[in-house]
């Protein structure tokens, strides 16, 4: 007979693959994002930054589908001008919303949409 558990299981962390398109392409766009290729093998890529990982499928076909991705995050001034001086913004501006989060998002090469939220009561004043 199997120990009943001691404690309840926690979730610690996501790690989604999503599908991009070519592996050049993709690291490129993704180390103007910060993020540091940690893995790679033929079809499969681990970037990561500040303990986030992402799972990148590549491919020299354009991906079918996209994802949205909500990343939560600290000093998001900071991390949206980082964006900006990087050229990965297109239109998205840094605003509160009313589920109490000040947020901007970005889109990469391959629709994939993410999008930066940091809480209004972890938020610096804006000035």
């Amino acid at each position: 007979m199997a120990a009943a558990p001691t404690s309840k299981p926690i979730l610690h962390a996501i790690s989604p693959r999503i599908a991009v398109g070519n592996a050049e392409q993709t690291l490129a766009f993704y180390g103007r994002l910060g993020f540091a290729c940690t893995h790679q093998e033929e079809g499969f890529m681990i970037v990561e930054r500040d303990g986030v990982q992402l799972h990148l499928h590549p491919s020299n076909d354009p991906p079918t589908r996209h994802g949205a991705f909500w990343i939560r995050v600290s000093s998001i001034e900071a991390l949206y001008q980082e964006f900006l001086a990087a050229n990965v913004i297109t239109s998205s501006k840094v605003k509160a919303q009313p589920w109490g989060f000040k947020q901007f998002h970005i889109c990469d090469p391959f629709r994939n949409i993410f999008i930066f939220a940091e809480s209004l009561t972890d938020a610096a004043p804006v000035a």
